[in-house]
Formats: C-alpha cells, sequence, structure tokens
C-alpha cells in the first residue's frame, strides 16, 4: 500500500481542484485524508482505487457513501477508537468564521 498525496488523487480520480476532491470528502462520497507530517496529507492508495471501481461501476452516491464508512472502519481495525472526522470539522469552522470576519469587513468599508 502506498499513501498518494492530492496531485495523484486528483490524476486518479479526475476531480479538477483540491476544492472539489475536499467537496467530496465533506459529502461523504471520499475518504478523509491521513495526516503524513506535520502539514501533510494523503490517502491509501487502496481506498482511492475501491472509490474508482464502485464510480466505474456505477454505483450510487449512496452506495459509494456505504463504502466509504466501510473503508473509514477498515481504517480503525485493531485499535479500539471509533473513527474521527474532528480535522475536517475544526476546518470547516475556520472557514465559516474567516467568511463572517470577510463579510463584516465588506459591511464596513461599504
Amino acid at each position: 500500500m502506498s499513501i498518494l498525496r492530492m496531485q495523484s488523487v486528483k490524476a486518479e480520480t479526475g476531480h479538477a481542484s483540491h476544492a472539489s476532491v475536499y467537496t467530496a470528502i465533506h459529502d461523504g462520497l471520499f475518504t478523509v485524508p491521513v495526516p503524513i507530517g506535520q502539514r501533510a496529507v494523503g490517502w491509501p492508495d487502496t481506498e482511492v482505487w475501491a472509490i474508482n471501481s464502485a464510480r466505474i461501476a456505477g454505483k450510487t452516491d449512496e452506495q459509494i457513501r456505504e463504502l466509504v464508512t466501510k473503508l473509514h472502519a477498515a481504517r480503525m481495525a485493531g485499535t479500539d477508537e471509533p473513527f474521527k472526522t474532528d480535522w475536517f470539522d475544526r476546518s470547516a469552522t475556520l472557514k465559516k468564521q474567516a467568511a463572517q470576519r470577510r463579510k463584516r469587513t465588506t459591511l464596513a468599508t461599504a
């Protein structure tokens, strides 16, 4: 197994941008990345291939969400902890806060 970085994931899946990959993650249609460094993430190649295979086979979005749930569970096999997506939740919160600050700044300068 190897870890694919964002550029490789986009090439393998056909996603055009970082944003489209993270939108798929948010929608439950792609697995959450694995931290591989302090500021680096990647995806297990087997997970990317499994999701691609499901897409090629014509699986529905709901079936792919089930697959993603199973892939996340398989990552946690052998541990006593449930799968956590807290980093993604924190990221979403920070983005909302930044958008609110931009909105306040725009209103104040108008």
